[in-house]
């Protein structure tokens, strides 16, 4: 087991690791994450009062963003927000941190033609995805959103800005802070990092403006009021919505991933047909090979066999972010072989990732794409526009 596996299992959430070495480990990294919150709350603090000012941009900026590291769906939450702004004739430019990317400057990832003009190597993985989710709303990435604003208002009109996981960017002032909490572990082990996996104390959830509960569909009515009160404690009179990530459609890696990663040429204004949800029974009785490079890769299966009846025979799990080589191609066909299935299925974000060269073989390729589904939306939707101003 690797140190950080094993740092993992230490602080694990719901089954921390037993025994004298853990339980001493767990002490050393409670006191540490005391350091962190104080130093937070330091840096904070001259944020508040104005020691160190805060950039603004010319137009309403929203930020899809959470306490806790990665898993709460805020990519998909992302794609879904800045479409629905779209239909309503709004223009949307999405600023992305970017990482994974080569680049620490601000770079267009996609225009507002639809052209995508990265790769995920130079980009980052969210960023190309999001560049493909939302055609026609422009994707601008770099590590300084102040930056990347102002780039993207050099290049086209701008009505609003959304920041994907932007809640820790506190140099930029936002008009809307929108906070995902994951069902299950909305406050992770209660603890900042590095005892637990947030990224600023539970508390915190009081700088935002809305609460959007994610894979709320795996909640009782108990569940869901004991979750609001929670909230509540914190933030009074913060509105909380419940959302839930829905498996909307099976792509085939040779067809439907377009753009300079790979697989079909996306030409000027070029638009790509939205997949057939129906393939998503096509895999029904079949054995798959399974694989991800995503926070919670437990949750991927779970939905995968949920949505198509498939059986995996093989997990093949790799670190959040991991950049695909033509060795994990190789492990992915040899273990379809062994295993006799009949598919490799991946989740999108990790499309973007796989070798251009590999998507043709004995078996086909798949990406799951997962949509973010917000229960009355239309109520969450007011209440964005609302509460940025627009």
């Amino acid at each position: 087991m690797s140190a950080e596996k094993y740092l993992l299992s230490v602080i694990d959430a719901t089954a921390p690791k037993r025994g004298p070495l853990p339980s001493a480990l767990r002490g050393f990294l409670r006191g540490c994450a005391g350091l962190y919150d104080a130093g937070l709350e330091a840096y904070l603090a001259a944020e508040r009062t104005g020691i160190r000012r805060r950039g603004r941009l010319p137009c309403p900026v929203i930020s899809v963003g959470n306490l806790t590291v990665g898993g709460t769906g805020k990519t998909p939450m992302t794609a879904m927000l800045c479409n629905r702004l779209k239909d309503r004739g709004l223009r949307v430019t999405i600023l992305s941190r970017g990482h994974g990317g080569t680049s620490n400057d601000a770079r267009v990832v996609s225009t507002p033609s639809g052209d995508i003009m990265l790769t995920s190597v130079d980009a980052g993985d969210e960023p190309v995805l999001l560049a493909r989710l939302c055609p026609g709303v422009p994707v601008v990435v770099g590590k300084d959103r102040r930056l990347s604003g102002r780039e993207a208002l050099r290049n086209w009109p701008v009505d609003v800005f959304v920041l994907d996981d932007g809640f820790q960017f506190w140099q930029l002032v936002r008009d809307l802070d929108i906070v995902l909490l994951d069902s299950k572990l909305p406050f992770d082990n209660g603890y900042p990092l590095p005892r637990g996996l947030l990224r600023e104390p539970a508390r915190h959830i009081r700088r935002a403006q809305m609460a959007v509960v994610t894979r709320a569909d795996r909640l009782d009515p108990a569940a869901r009021q004991a979750l609001i009160d929670r909230v509540h404690g914190y933030a009074p009179d913060m509105p909380v919505h419940f959302a839930s990530h829905t498996p909307s459609a099976l792509i085939p890696l040779s067809q439907s991933l377009a753009g300079p990663v790979g697989y079909v040429p996306l030409g000027l204004g070029a638009r790509r047909p939205e997949p057939n949800a129906e393939v998503l029974h096509d895999l029904g009785g079949q054995n798959i090979v399974a694989l991800s490079a995503i926070a919670q890769p437990e949750s991927f299966y779970r939905t995968l066999t949920e949505c198509t009846g498939c059986t995996i025979t093989k997990k093949l799990t790799f670190t959040d972010h991991h950049r695909f080589t033509s060795a994990d191609v190789t492990a992915a066909v040899d273990a379809a072989r062994e295993t006799q299935a009949t598919a490799i299925v991946m989740t999108e974000k990790d499309a973007v990732k796989w070798p251009t060269d590999a998507v043709d073989g004995d078996n086909p390729i798949y990406a799951l794409r997962i949509a973010m589904q917000v229960e009355e939306e239309e109520a969450f939707l007011a209440g964005v526009l609302k509460r940025s101003g627009m």
